[in-house]
């Protein structure tokens, strides 16, 4: 296996192209000219193997919970406490990931136990989550709830929206049910283009790794695209999974190759840089995958999330690199070993595949070092591995 250093001293200077980026965050950087020649044989000569990343801390994020106006009936006390903004991509992983949505406490000082309902929604915006407890005589419980954003919902949110969450509990009182606390408070719900870069409590590896919930392989935008590649493939179709050892047949790489030209020639995408978000704290808007198709632009994470939704749609396994200001693509060359392609996403429209691998190669080169020590704004997110801990596409269309 040669390595991608000795790949690209093989290339012979012909000409050079221009790519501007801005970063994932709000720097900016300049691509230097690229040499551009005949490509390797072989797709495998431009793989690089990877040691494993490190982790570090990220600063906390201010936001925190609300909290209601305890509330007692007949020596039954409920309180409960609430998030004051529901962060709409990563919904679907409160309770999991992320602290629970709401989380309600009943007191019962009472000499028997008491049946307790609890629901809570978003108005408008969520599904009902409902709870039926009994707490014990002189016993206190604790109900946490996550009421889940409709499909329909998500779909609207391309802004942030004030919202009302809705909160309920009944109990049973010589078997006809009373209200012991009905209340209203106004919460925010984020855009489904708002992912929150710091998480109060969260270490930065792990909030990168949030990151996989919005990449979306079975929307069927990404499978049209996958559709589209098959006209540039030799052999017409796309197939799936790994066929060789470290690429040896070449597949994995035409396969990236063949989406990169319907990108380009059928979608037309292009880079435009957009990262202005109104929700609170450190957040950035991201488009998901089938916007970024819609629009015919990315930004650098919002193009490298629609190749890895592609590439995962392939049955292959992508992973996003994370640099300071900025992101590009990694796919693993088969399903054992530690080596992977680079691509650097941003120069869609505007160079080959080839040299945006050639590119992305030498980005990694420079980054590995970091990576490996778990440097602050460095982290290596295989999307793989997240779906295994549990982080799914947004549950979108």
């Amino acid at each position: 296996m040669r390595s991608w250093r000795m790949a690209f001293g093989r290339l012979a200077a012909v000409g050079a192209v221009l790519v501007v980026a801005a970063g994932c965050g709000n720097s900016s950087a300049t691509w230097p000219g690229l040499i551009q020649g005949t490509p390797s044989a072989s797709g495998t000569d431009r793989a690089v193997a990877v040691a494993t990343a490190g982790r570090t801390a990220a600063p906390e994020a201010t936001g925190a919970r609300a909290t209601a106006e305890a509330v007692t009936i007949n020596n039954i006390t409920a309180d409960y406490t609430y998030k004051n903004a529901l962060i709409t991509p990563i919904a679907h992983l409160y309770g999991t990931f992320l602290d629970d949505f709401v989380v309600v406490t009943v007191q019962n000082d009472n000499a028997q136990p008491v049946k307790v309902v609890v629901t809570s929604e978003i108005s408008g915006f969520t599904s009902k989550a409902i709870d039926t407890v009994t707490v014990g005589a002189n016993a206190t419980e604790e109900i946490r709830q996550n009421p889940r954003l409709t499909t329909a919902a998500i779909d609207e949110l391309d802004s942030e929206r004030p919202a009302d969450l809705h909160l309920l509990v009944t109990y049973l009182d010589n078997g006809a049910q009373k209200t012991l606390l009905d209340q209203t408070n106004q919460t925010l719900i984020t855009s489904r283009r708002d992912f929150p870069w710091v998480i109060k409590g969260m270490d930065q590896q792990t909030d990168f790794n949030l990151i996989g919930a919005m990449v979306t392989p079975s929307d069927p935008a990404v499978e049209a695209l996958i559709r589209s590649g098959a006209n540039y493939d030799p052999s017409g179709a796309m197939i799936s999974g790994y066929g060789s050892n470290l690429d040896d047949d070449n597949s994995v790489y035409q396969r990236l190759a063949d989406l990169w030209k319907a990108e380009a020639n059928d979608y037309k995408l292009t880079y435009i840089g957009t990262t202005i978000s109104f929700a609170p704290g450190q957040s950035q808007r991201i488009r998901l995958p089938a916007e970024v198709l819609s629009q015919a632009s990315g930004n650098c994470i919002e193009l490298v999330l629609l190749y890895a939704a592609a590439v995962e749609a392939m049955g292959m396994q992508p992973v996003v690199v994370f640099i300071p200001g900025h992101a590009y693509l990694a796919v693993r060359t088969d399903g054992t070993n530690s080596q992977y392609y680079f691509v650097e996403t941003t120069m869609i429209g505007q160079a080959t595949f080839d040299e945006a691998v050639t590119y992305a190669g030498k980005e990694f080169d420079d980054a590995q070092a970091h990576l490996s020590a778990g440097d602050q704004d460095y982290g290596w997110v295989s999307i793989a591995e997240g779906r295994g801990k549990g982080i799914l596409p947004i549950p979108w269309r």
